[in-house]
């Protein structure tokens, strides 16, 4: 969803910075978005899975660019298995990009954004924030707490002028199942769904906005309302 994002916001004028482990990919990205919007493009390699390149990126984020008028926390994988099957290094790094890479830079442009009294963030949460997934604890557990986070923001943010949201999709034609190895529960969206709903929350300033086919959302509600127990059975 990132490189529809970047698309979607070049298209739009925006001036952007691309943040991911890939330099070769982020670099023909970028020559990409130039050459079709005219529009300035840096690219900064980090790795948000380690602390040391986090708070390295963090800071010079906001000394290499003072003025961040939107950022779009994209980056995340999900590992699948029992708990107790999961590699350590696995978890950890899951973690680092899902949980803490989100919050550090969420915290890190949310100054700037307040003292401006404008600015967008767009956490990217998922579907799976509205359930507990047995053998993929990590994940649903990391996308819970976006959307939990970005709904608090929210409402610290609501008589400001920085608007922010968190979209949570479900299955989207990446690479995500293909990285996780695992079968999407149904039928996938291209990209552009998620990224255009995202915008749109952000324009009528709702904290989150789930983006599925009508029988998954509706199977989601169901979720909701029942008992844990019944619901963690019904999402295996």
């Amino acid at each position: 969803m990132g490189v529809q994002f970047a698309r979607t916001l070049a298209a739009r004028g925006a001036n952007l910075v691309l943040v991911a482990r890939d330099k070769k990919k982020l670099d023909a990205l970028a020559t990409e978005l130039r050459a079709s919007h005219g529009v300035t493009v840096d690219v900064m390699p980090s790795d948000l899975s380690s602390p040391d390149a986090l708070r390295k990126f963090s800071a010079a984020l906001t000394t290499r660019i003072p003025q961040v008028d939107l950022l779009v926390n994209d980056a995340g994988f999900g590992s699948a298995g029992t708990l107790a099957e999961t590699d350590a290094d696995v978890l950890s790094s899951e973690l680092a990009v899902n949980v803490v890479a989100v919050a550090e830079l969420t915290r890190a442009v949310l100054p700037g954004m307040l003292s401006r009294n404008r600015g967008v963030i767009i956490n990217v949460a998922s579907l799976a924030a509205y359930t507990s997934r047995p053998h993929h604890a990590i994940y649903s557990a990391s996308k819970s707490f976006v959307l939990q986070l970005t709904q608090a923001v929210w409402g610290e943010t609501i008589r400001t002028g920085v608007r922010v949201t968190a979209v949570c999709p479900g299955p989207v034609n990446t690479g995500f199942f293909a990285v996780s190895k695992t079968t999407p529960p149904g039928a996938m969206m291209d990209p552009s769904v998620p990224v255009d709903a995202a915008l749109k929350a952000i324009e009528n300033r709702r904290p989150a906005v789930i983006v599925a086919a009508p029988v998954m959302r509706a199977f989601t509600r169901v979720m909701r309302m029942l008992p844990v127990s019944s619901a963690i059975r019904l999402s295996k």
